[in-house]
C-alpha cells in the first residue's frame, strides 16, 4: 500500500533522476539474453536469485541451461522455471536472440572451448567474472530485503498507531487512510481512497479542512493547526502537522496529515481552569485566613483574608516561618507535631501577632498537603479570627459567673441561715449549762457550737474554690502519693465506724498537676464514699469498704474513687453537679461536688459517674498526663 503512494508520477520522475545520475550506452537498451553453461549449486542458487522481478529490473532473460549431468541441481531447477536443458553447451548458440553465456564450471578446458566455439556476436563472463555478477546480484537482493523489512515496519506503524494518518494527492483525494483515521471517519478505507474531503464529510466540515490542505499547498511546507471541528454530532479539538512529500527531484507530489484527537485533554484542562477559578474565588473572596506552607513551614500562599487579619500585604510573607507569627512559637511546633502524628487537627486554638503588634485568637483547622503520588508537599491552614467571638464569650461567662454568685449569695444565706440557728442552739445549751453548773449541757452545747464553726469554716472554703477563677499551678507530683495522703486524712475516724480505705494503682514517673486542688477534689470524693458507706446497712458477708485507685496509660492519668455503699438512683446521678445540691441534708453544704467538677474542669479533665442504689458507687477523673520536660511517660503497671 505504501509503494503506490503517489505512484503516477513517482516512476517517471525516478527514471529521470536515474538518467541524471549514470550516463548510458545505446547498449544499455539491448536485453540481455543469456545461457548458463554449468548447473552445478552455483547456478541453481543463481536461478533461484534471478526471480522475474529481478530479471525484469535487470533486463535480463535466462534462454538455457547447459551441463552433462541431466540430474544437476542448476538443470533441475532450470526444466521445473520452463527453461530450455541441454547436455552440450554448443546446443545453446542455436538458441534465439542469445547474447550472453555465463559460465560456472570452473574449467579451464570448458572456458577455452567456449571462446574457440561460441559465434562472435555472443559475449561471454567466466566464473571470476560470474562471482562479480553473483555480488552484484546478492547486494540487490539483500537490499530489496532491507526496503521491504523498513516498509513493514513502516505500515505496521501506520496501522497501530492511535494518532489519525492520512495521505492526499494535491487534488485532495485520500491516497492512504490508517485505522484510527477510518475510525474517525465513521467509514471502512475502501470507500475513503480516492474520494475528497467533500465525498466524505458535511460541506461546512470538508471546506475547513480544505482551506488548511491549500495553505500547506501553496506554501508547500510543513504546517501546524490547532482545529476545532464538529464530528458526528460532537465538538473535537485536534492537534494537526501537515507536510509535503517530494520525489527524488524535490517536487511535492502528495502531502501527509497527522492529527491527534485532543478532546479528552481540553475537557481536562477546562475542567482545570474551572477548579482554577473556582478555588481562587474561594481565596480571594474568604474572610478566614488561608495559608499553604512549604516542608520547612515557609509561607506559600497567603489570601486576602490573610491580609486583612495580620495587616502584611501577601509580598511581604511569602517566604517567611508561620511560626514567627505566632505569640508562643513552641505552640506552633507542638500544633505540627500532631499534624504529623494524626494527618490533620481541627479547631486548634492560638494566637498570632499582627503587623501592627496587636494579638489576634484563632481557631485553626489544618492539614497536610500531598501531592496525588500521595507526597507530603507542606500544610494548609484555615484560620478564623475568634478573637471577638472570645470576648463575647468571656463576657457572656462572667455574666453567667455573677448570675451564679447572686444565686450562690442566696444558697449560702439560707445554709448560713440554718448553721446560725445551730450555734443559737448550741450557744443557748452553753449558756443553761453554766447557770446550771450541768456539764453534761455544758459538753452537747459546745459540740453543737462546733459542728455549726466546720460547716461555716467548710462552706467558707467551697464558696472561695467555687467563685474565684483561679487557674491550677502545676508542679511534679506524685499521683499514688497524692493519693495516699489523701486516705491517711480519713482513714482513722472512717476505721473507727469500721470502714476500710485502701490505696493502689499504677506506679510511675511523676505527673504536672495542681497537688493542692486536686487533693480537695480526691478528699471531696473520698469523704462522700465514706459517708454512702455510713449510710448503708451491711449483711454480715460484707465489710464497708472505699478504694481510691491511680491507672495510667500512654496519654491519660486516672483516678478511681470507689465505694460499696448505698449508692444513688438515676435522679440523683442527674443533680449530682447542681449548685446546693445534696443528699446529706442539713449535713451539706451542696457545693462540695461542684467544686470538685470545677478543679477538674480547670485541669482540662472530665470526672465520670457510675452507681447503682444499694451497690455503692464509682467516681473517675480523668486527667491528660503531661509529664514533666525531658521525662518518658512509664505506663508500665506494677
Amino acid at each position: 500500500m505504501i509503494d503506490k503512494i503517489g505512484s503516477s508520477d513517482h516512476g517517471q520522475a525516478g527514471e529521470q533522476s536515474e538518467a541524471q545520475l549514470i550516463r548510458r550506452g545505446s547498449q544499455s537498451r539491448t536485453p540481455l539474453k543469456a545461457a548458463i553453461i554449468g548447473g552445478g549449486k552455483a547456478c541453481d542458487d543463481l536461478l533461484a536469485l534471478l526471480s522475474n522481478e529481478k530479471l525484469n529490473r535487470l533486463n535480463m532473460e535466462i534462454l538455457g541451461v547447459a551441463d552433462p549431468n541431466p540430474d544437476s541441481p542448476g538443470i533441475s531447477r532450470a526444466r521445473d522455471m520452463g527453461i530450455f536443458t541441454t547436455k552440450d553447451f554448443t546446443d545453446l548458440y542455436t538458441l534465439s536472440g542469445l547474447n550472453l553465456l555465463i559460465e560456472l564450471t570452473g574449467s579451464m578446458d570448458v572456458r577455452e572451448r567456449i571462446i574457440s566455439t561460441k559465434p562472435i556476436h555472443v559475449s561471454s563472463i567466466d566464473h571470476r567474472g560470474a562471482r562479480l555478477f553473483w555480488d552484484l546480484i546478492q547486494i540487490e537482493a539483500e537490499k530489496q530485503k532491507l526496503q521491504k523489512e523498513s516498509e513493514e515496519k513502516l505500515q505496521q506503524f501506520l496501522e497501530s498507531a492511535h494518532d489519525i494518518i492520512c495521505i492526499k494527492d494535491l487534488e485532495g483525494r485520500y491516497l492512504y487512510v490508517n485505522p484510527a483515521a477510518t475510525a474517525s471517519m465513521g467509514i471502512s478505507p475502501a470507500k475513503a481512497i480516492g474520494r475528497t474531503d467533500f465525498e466524505v464529510f458535511p460541506e461546512r466540515l470538508a471546506q475547513a479542512m480544505a482551506a488548511y490542505d491549500r495553505e500547506m499547498i501553496v506554501k508547500q511546507k510543513t504546517l501546524f493547526s490547532t482545529e476545532r471541528m464538529r464530528v458526528k454530532d460532537q465538538v473535537r479539538h485536534f492537534n494537526t502537522v501537515r507536510f509535503p512529500i517530494l520525489n527524488d527531484r524535490g517536487r511535492m507530489i502528495s502531502f501527509a496529515i497527522i492529527a491527534r484527537d485532543m478532546t479528552e485533554e481540553v475537557s481536562l484542562q477546562e475542567e482545570v481552569r474551572q477548579n482554577k477559578e473556582y478555588l481562587e474565588n474561594i481565596l480571594g473572596n474568604s474572610s478566614d485566613m488561608i495559608i499553604t506552607t512549604d516542608l520547612e513551614g515557609r509561607i506559600v500562599t497567603f489570601n486576602p483574608g490573610g491580609e486583612r487579619i495580620l495587616g502584611y500585604k501577601r509580598e511581604e510573607i511569602l517566604g517567611d516561618k508561620m511560626e514567627d507569627f505566632w505569640k508562643t512559637p513552641e505552640n506552633r511546633r507542638r500544633l505540627m507535631a500532631e499534624v504529623e502524628a494524626k494527618g490533620a487537627v481541627n479547631n486548634y486554638p492560638g494566637v498570632l501577632i499582627t503587623k501592627d503588634g496587636h494579638e489576634v485568637e484563632i481557631s485553626l483547622s489544618i492539614s497536610q498537603l500531598r501531592d496525588t503520588e500521595g507526597r507530603i508537599l507542606g500544610t494548609v491552614g484555615i484560620s478564623k479570627d475568634v478573637t471577638e467571638e472570645n470576648r463575647l464569650r468571656r463576657q457572656l461567662i462572667e455574666q453567667e459567673r455573677l448570675a451564679a454568685i447572686g444565686q450562690t449569695v442566696a444558697g449560702v444565706t439560707h445554709c448560713i441561715k440554718n448553721v446560725l440557728n445551730g450555734l443559737k442552739g448550741g450557744a443557748y445549751m452553753l449558756n443553761v449549762g453554766l447557770k446550771r453548773d450541768d456539764s453534761a449541757l455544758l459538753e452537747e452545747g459546745w459540740g453543737n457550737v462546733q459542728k455549726g464553726i466546720e460547716r461555716i469554716s467548710k462552706l467558707s472554703l467551697d464558696m472561695l474554690s467555687y467563685c474565684r477563677d483561679r487557674k491550677p499551678n502545676p508542679v511534679p507530683t506524685d499521683p499514688l502519693k497524692l493519693v495516699r495522703e489523701t486516705a491517711e486524712i480519713l482513714s482513722k475516724s472512717a476505721e473507727q465506724e469500721g470502714i476500710e480505705i485502701r490505696c493502689h494503682g499504677d506506679d510511675g514517673p511523676p505527673v504536672d498537676l495542681d497537688p493542692d486542688t486536686i487533693g480537695r477534689a480526691l478528699l471531696n470524693l473520698t469523704s462522700n464514699a465514706v459517708d454512702a458507706c455510713r449510710e448503708k446497712s451491711y449483711g454480715p458477708d460484707e465489710m464497708p469498704l472505699v478504694e481510691i485507685k491511680v491507672e495510667r496509660d500512654n496519654k491519660d492519668l486516672l483516678f478511681l474513687i470507689r465505694d460499696n455503699g448505698i449508692g444513688m438512683n438515676e435522679e440523683i446521678r442527674k443533680q449530682l453537679f447542681t449548685r446546693f445540691f445534696s443528699t446529706k441534708e442539713a449535713k451539706g453544704t451542696g457545693l462540695g461536688l461542684c467544686v470538685t467538677h470545677k478543679i477538674v474542669e480547670e485541669h482540662g479533665g472530665d470526672i465520670k459517674v457510675e452507681s447503682s442504689t444499694g451497690h455503692g458507687s464509682t467516681f473517675t477523673i480523668v486527667l491528660k498526663a503531661i509529664y514533666p520536660e525531658n521525662q518518658a511517660g512509664d505506663t508500665s503497671k506494677q
